[in-house]
């Protein structure tokens, strides 16, 4: 990125704005609804779930009623009372409610603030990570451009965990950047939290044939499958799967808040609202898969040099694939962009070839990414509306990056590429 004046003032006073903006619409929240009436309620899910299996009472962790005991007290003392549900399910694998073990010594609302604590020095850790490992010179600018992205502020509104998954895909980047498979599958295995999106990261490892990395990937899955059973036992596991596979349906629209989602499912929910549920189904499936194919066609073309702009920019198309095509991608789930962004931003600044086309597309589409989200939030105070205005511009984001590795890698021989896979088996 360009530090010159006036440029680097605008980005400061723009991100600024939008931070006092966010922080009066969290705090205006909280006075009118209290806490864990919407702001933290996500959280509230998550320390609800440690309470339970503190209690030894894993197995019933996906039971409804034991979620509601352990549920009410804590909001009938905030004085809250939900008038569309009685219960704020917690819905996330057994790992995330572990992880939230510690805060048990802690009422809830001294808990849910330690966690927003460390969901934000997750967030600033991995921003300066990044700005050092892609060499971006920004300083103290990157955390604030990070902090003013909407997902990020309704992730920290919430108490969602995509603070710990932004440490872990940016520790991913960096780790893989330096050639340390291994490390970097088992640092993006931190995606386990939220299984869905795993999907698209697998294949992504297995067409580059990143051997190590994917094996790192399968460990830290099958350590957090194994937490989940010992926990769970077999009966818990049911019930997960039975749970999963209701908010898959019509009834777990609601639920889950898919008219909320930035990816493909939310965008035909909401445009075929009134469409029967095989026509949704088919309509995501296909399109989807679709999308994944010419994503996949983009990775086989070649296979670049580590830390090369193509690579950066096949690896940014990776993250922007997961948000768009994962079954499961709420609003704040879109944090995982900005690695993506900083990612394709380094490259088109680095690669000769890159004009004032790329850049000035690039930076439009940033203040697309940015401003718009909060400024749609602000009539509603729900995440539906900005979900609709961030949508089109995830799916121009992954037009671009798989432009850009269309444009910038020339599609090897047969070959070629038989020699390139034997030299990425090395171990």
């Amino acid at each position: 990125m360009d530090r010159t004046g006036g440029a680097h003032t605008a980005i400061v006073a723009g991100c600024a704005l939008l931070l006092v903006v966010q922080f009066i619409m969290a705090l205006g929240s909280q006075l009118v609804d209290g806490l864990f009436g919407h702001v933290g309620m996500d959280f509230l899910t998550t320390y609800t779930a440690a309470q339970i299996i503190a209690d030894g009472d894993g197995h019933r962790l996906y039971d409804w009623w034991a979620q509601r005991l352990a549920q009410y007290p804590i909001i009938a003392a905030q004085g809250v009372s939900w008038s569309d549900r009685i219960l704020q399910p917690y819905v996330a694998p057994p790992v995330l409610a572990v992880l939230a073990l510690p805060l048990q010594w802690l009422p809830a609302p001294g808990a849910f603030a330690v966690w927003v604590a460390l969901s934000a020095g997750a967030f600033f850790i991995a921003a300066r990570l990044l700005d050092r490992a892609l060499n971006l010179r920004l300083g103290w600018l990157l955390p604030l451009v990070t902090f003013s992205f909407f997902p990020v502020f309704y992730t920290l509104r919430l108490g969602q965990a995509e603070g710990l998954l932004f440490l872990g895909v940016v520790a991913y980047v960096v780790l893989s950047r330096r050639g340390k498979d291994l490390p970097a599958g088992l640092a993006l295995g931190i995606l386990a939290i939220k299984p869905p999106l795993l999907v698209v990261p697998a294949i992504y490892l297995a067409t580059k044939q990143r051997w190590r990395a994917l094996i790192g990937l399968t460990i830290a899955c099958a350590v957090a499958a194994g937490l989940s059973l010992a926990i769970l036992g077999s009966a818990g596991v049911a019930d997960y799967l039975e749970l999963s596979h209701d908010l898959s349906q019509p009834a777990g629209t609601i639920a889950t808040n898919v008219t909320g989602m930035i990816n493909v499912r939310g965008t035909v929910v909401r445009l075929l609202p009134s469409a029967p549920a095989l026509v949704q189904e088919v309509a995501i499936v296909g399109i989807s898969l679709t999308l994944l194919g010419v994503t996949v066609a983009v990775w086989r073309r070649s296979t670049p040099e580590r830390g090369t702009p193509a690579d950066e920019a096949e690896t940014a198309l990776m993250l922007v694939a997961t948000c768009l095509l994962s079954y499961h991608t709420l609003i704040h789930t879109g944090s995982l962009l900005l690695p993506a962004i900083a990612l394709l931003w380094r490259a088109i600044h680095r690669e000769p070839t890159s004009g004032v086309w790329d850049r000035g597309v690039m930076g439009w589409m940033l203040a697309a990414l940015w401003v718009p989200p909060t400024v749609a939030f602000l009539p509603t105070g729900t995440s539906q509306l900005p979900a609709i205005v961030l949508t089109p511009f995830v799916a121009l984001l992954w037009i671009f990056s798989a432009e850009y590795v269309i444009r910038h890698t020339t599609p090897e021989p047969a070959l070629a590429k038989v020699q390139a896979a034997r030299e990425s088996r090395r171990w």
